[in-house]
């Protein structure tokens, strides 16, 4: 058992708090993946923006 997940049984409570895998991780953390992302996103407003004018 990972060490997330030993944490995350010994919870009192209930929680149905979700843990990223290996590889949303990765994802999360790998700036090329970011810039992209960032650049995707940017690229839909203008778009939205500019149907707006």
């Amino acid at each position: 058992m990972k060490q997330e997940e030993v944490n995350f049984a010994k919870s009192n409570s209930f929680n149905l708090t979700m843990i990223p895998g290996g590889f949303a991780r990765k994802m999360r953390t790998c700036v090329i993946w970011q810039f992209f992302r960032f650049v995707v996103i940017n690229l839909k407003m203008l778009v939205v923006v500019s149907k707006s004018h």
